[in-house]
């Protein structure tokens, strides 16, 4: 597993912007604290979800909780081929 800020991360997945040419990292989280209902937590690099507090999840970590995003492997692979994001 992968280590983030450091609390053990069990996934990361890339969200594109709808606005700008950005990409967000959105960590899904393998370790405690849970949420009520004992599922791990979820964080976002962007600044509606780094800049409030107590925090909610912002549109990238509903899109990846969905299946909409890519893996964070899937994104750097897609890079290398040349692939944008959509």
């Amino acid at each position: 597993m992968l280590s983030v800020n450091g609390r053990m991360a069990k996934q990361q997945f890339v969200v594109p912007s709808e606005s700008s040419n950005r990409e967000y990292m959105v960590t899904q989280f393998g370790d405690p604290p849970f949420d009520a209902e004992h599922h791990p937590e979820w964080a976002c690099g962007c600044r509606g979800w780094t800049s409030h507090f107590p925090r909610r999840d912002c549109k990238h970590i509903i899109y990846a909780r969905a299946g909409g995003a890519l893996t964070a492997e899937q994104a750097v692979i897609n890079k290398l081929l040349g692939v944008r994001l959509e």
